[in-house]
């Protein structure tokens, strides 16, 4: 699990190694879109519009995404 709830769909510093995790509790209902996100970065190389932001470096960069109570504990966003 992400430390900020959100998933991780993003390409490593590795050359064709590629991660979609990091989901928090409600992830299996977007697999769908995650399937989706991941497939177009997979085959374009680059994060499809609606992932950009699930970036593996956003807690380096201070990028962390507030889902506004949709994580596991509202009560601290």
């Amino acid at each position: 699990m992400s430390m900020d709830g959100s998933p991780f769909i993003d390409k490593t510093h590795i050359n064709g190694l590629y991660f979609n995790g990091g989901w928090c509790y409600g992830g299996f209902k977007a697999t769908p879109a995650s399937g989706y996100c991941y497939a177009h970065l997979l085959a374009k190389d680059e994060p499809h519009p609606v992932a950009r932001d699930f970036k593996l470096d956003r807690f380096v960069k201070g990028k962390i995404i507030d889902e506004k109570g949709q994580g596991a504990q509202p009560n601290l966003h």
